[in-house]
């Protein structure tokens, strides 16, 4: 079995179906499908906790551990009754991850911090750790007080899509690079000023990236304009807009990219709303990128906790292009067991023509298959 990524639930089961079955994660929901641990109580310490941040301290490590195995079965085509076992697939998977950090403050004005990850699959030929790589490895530095620079190798975030992340994030590729990030918080809402390198063999200046951002928040309504430029690529600005009305989160980014021979919008629109025991979030997004202005795609996810009074958790979601009417639907159960282990439960369906977008590269079954069962179970552990 081909078995990639990180075979855990983002937020929800819904992205554990994707990622064991060997997709990459369509977004990250993290934020929106988690809860705080139910008896965490907020304790006046006297502890001047800004002090954390503006005082040396020694060298913190931290890490974790997850070990993820599944299985999964289905068919590539439409099951037919007559003949059951044509199309039909079943494949296993194991993996076991290892990440490490390390943070070092040995000057209030100085950080240093990086993480690093090996993994190891042994149902592959090569059953050993892999070489560890660098997630993460940047330094910040306080200059005169009120300019915070980072370098180094980081991400950066803009735009704010989570079901269409990299859609209308602009800088998603700072991960891969080397960026020199100086933030100044007190100007405005905030303003950041970055120079980036992302590709191998720059010998000049203009082939860098260079890109700025501003927030502000007005009428309570927040406000960011953001914008990259570099010489092949052309032009890229983005507009953020965020404000809850009546209980509802509302998000919208837009992005417009400019270059000697094109120029085009990609639109993202979405909302998010949540009750005790439910969360629901969806987006919708255009992308201008395609002629005749026919790409649209719409997602909705929908959580729901202990659900019936039990242990378990329900997620629903639902993908579809409208280009071509394809599209997919996952419903799955995740419950906890036992300490630090998750079981997951999911049936996505893909449905549409055979070479249409989530039937082929949209699917979140690297098998491409139609209709899948999965079952997985994790060990995470966090230190």
């Amino acid at each position: 079995m081909t078995y990639r990524g990180r075979a855990r639930f983002v937020a929800t089961i819904l992205s554990f179906a994707a990622t064991t079955l060997g997709a990459q994660e369509e977004g990250s929901l993290d934020e929106l499908f988690s809860d705080p641990v139910e008896d965490t109580i907020l304790v006046e310490t006297g502890t001047d906790h800004l002090s954390q941040y503006v005082t040396e301290q020694g060298i913190k490590l931290s890490g974790s551990f997850s070990a993820e195995g599944g299985v999964a079965a289905g068919w590539t085509s439409w099951p037919v009754l007559s003949d059951p076992s044509a199309g039909f697939d079943g494949t296993i998977g194991l993996t076991s991850t290892v990440t490490l950090a390390f943070d070092a403050r040995p000057d209030p004005d100085f950080r240093l911090y990086g993480t690093v990850t090996t993994s190891m699959d042994p149902l592959t030929v090569d059953y050993t750790w892999n070489a560890f790589s660098i997630d993460e490895l940047f330094i910040d530095y306080t200059w005169v007080g009120d300019v915070f620079i980072r370098m180094g190798q980081h991400d950066i975030t803009w735009g704010q899509a989570r079901l269409f992340e990299s859609i209308t994030d602009i800088m998603a590729d700072a991960a891969e690079g080397f960026s020199l990030r100086a933030n100044l918080p007190t100007v405005m809402g905030g303003v950041s000023v970055i120079g980036m390198t992302n590709r191998s063999g720059i010998t000049s200046y203009r082939q860098i990236v260079y890109a700025a951002k501003v927030d502000e928040v007005v009428l309570e309504t927040m406000l960011s304009l953001g914008v990259r430029y570099q010489v092949h690529e052309g032009l890229n600005a983005l507009l953020s807009v965020k404000r809850v009305l009546w209980g509802v989160d509302l998000l919208s980014d837009v992005v417009v990219h400019y270059d000697e021979s094109s120029m085009y919008p990609r639109v993202l629109a979405g909302f998010f709303k949540e009750w005790p025991e439910v969360r629901l979030y969806g987006e919708y997004y255009y992308d201008g990128s395609v002629s005749g202005g026919v790409d649209h795609t719409a997602g909705l996810v929908c959580g729901f906790n202990n659900i019936a009074g039990t242990p378990l958790d329900l997620g629903l979601q639902w993908m579809h292009a409208f280009i071509d009417n394809s599209g997919s639907a996952t419903a799955g159960l995740t419950w906890k067991p036992w300490k630090y282990i998750t079981a997951t439960l999911a049936l996505p369906v893909a449905y549409g023509a055979d070479d249409s977008r989530y039937v082929t590269t949209s699917n979140s079954d690297i098998a491409n298959r139609r209709i899948v069962l999965v079952f997985g179970i994790e060990m995470s552990v966090s230190f």
